[in-house]
């Protein structure tokens, strides 16, 4: 009888001392303390909570995460470039400071558009005005002339085909008048809005190394943005369907409003199958030329989730973004593409 109840009185410390110890090493390694059925809800229900607001968080990450290429020998010839992955939501690489000021080129238009098209429906119609005559004389246009009746939409395709400064000068003269409510205003006023509106939807989007002087992107003093605030404004022009299908089509004849016809053709190579750099999953995004910016691209290809963004600008020669271009595709996405090296 009393070895019974000394061998009980053993064993109750014996599981006591454990308990301790156990107990004890939860406090000591972090772990949470298990009690019971409520203090589990609460644990639960606040690991629930952190990974709301981490996926609440902006897709863009800090600069300081995009990481370099892991292949030394890779080189570019362009002098600012990205990679950014829309299923990941997530920049891959950036040469070049990614917030360094530069110039977008004829990158602009995409951003033009993407605001035009928040104050103006597709088939409205805008008739051609002085603003034709602003543009630059070495601009490329989409033959649209003064007094010519045309759709938004066309206007739209003008600017990422064509890559026309005077659709873009048009479009932006039709969005100002409408911001401002006032269809009589002046076209210089109207533009005036326009620009406004630009940098005002920028600083709203959090675009903060971003300003516009103009709809077109012809080199001007204020008009520049960063290979980060270039990877959201892609994103942008992507997740708008009418913006999407212009920047894909390849060729097209046009018939405006008014009744002249005129043929179109993508300015961007890699969606020509003629071409040496073409690319079958190739959707567009938009060329650009200036001096400031040297010639740049961006591309977008299609993936089996989302898109793979990639943004070369800087480039000495008109070969070396498209070149710099598909070797990033294959790459990031092991896609074998017949790219020539330069000569």
């Amino acid at each position: 009888m009393r070895g019974s109840l000394k061998a009980g009185i053993l064993a109750c410390l014996v599981f006591l001392g454990l308990s301790g110890l156990l107990w004890g090493y939860a406090r000591n390694s972090g772990l949470p303390e298990q009690t019971g059925t409520t203090g589990q809800t609460e644990i639960q229900t606040e690991t629930q909570t952190q990974a709301t607001q981490e996926t609440q968080q902006t897709s863009l990450p800090e600069p300081s995460q995009a990481p370099t290429l892991p292949d030394p020998a890779f080189s570019m010839a362009s002098s600012h470039v990205f990679v950014y992955d829309t299923a990941q939501g997530q920049l891959l690489f950036t040469a070049g400071d990614p917030e360094a000021r530069i110039a977008p080129a004829s990158l602009t238009k995409l951003f033009s558009a993407y605001v035009a098209l928040q104050h103006l429906k597709p088939d409205a119609v805008i008739t051609a005005g002085e603003e034709v005559t602003w543009i630059d004389p070495d601009s490329s246009v989409a033959f649209i002339y003064q007094g010519q009746k045309v759709t938004v939409e066309q206007c739209v395709k003008g600017m990422l085909m064509q890559s026309g400064n005077d659709a873009a000068y048009i479009l932006a003269v039709a969005a100002g008048r409408a911001i401002q409510g006032d269809p009589s205003l002046s076209a210089k006023a109207a533009l005036s809005v326009f620009v406004g509106k630009m940098n005002e939807t920028a600083l709203l989007l959090g675009l903060e190394n971003t300003h516009f002087a103009n709809p077109d992107g012809i080199d001007a003093p204020g008009h520049y943005t960063s290979l980060q605030d270039l990877s959201a404004i892609s994103v942008l022009a992507l997740e708008n369907p009418l913006i999407r299908q212009c920047a894909a089509a390849v060729r097209e004849t046009v018939t405006y409003i008014s009744g002249e016809t005129v043929n179109w053709k993508n300015t961007n190579e890699l969606l020509h199958p003629e071409t040496e750099f073409y690319c079958e999953a190739a959707c567009g995004l938009k060329p650009g030329s200036p001096t400031g910016a040297g010639k740049c691209l961006i591309s977008a290809f299609r993936q089996e989730q989302g898109y793979l963004i990639i943004g070369t600008l800087g480039s000495p020669e008109e070969d070396d973004r498209y070149r710099d271009t598909l070797n990033l595709y294959h790459y990031y996405t092991g896609q074998n593409v017949d790219v020539k090296p330069a000569a």
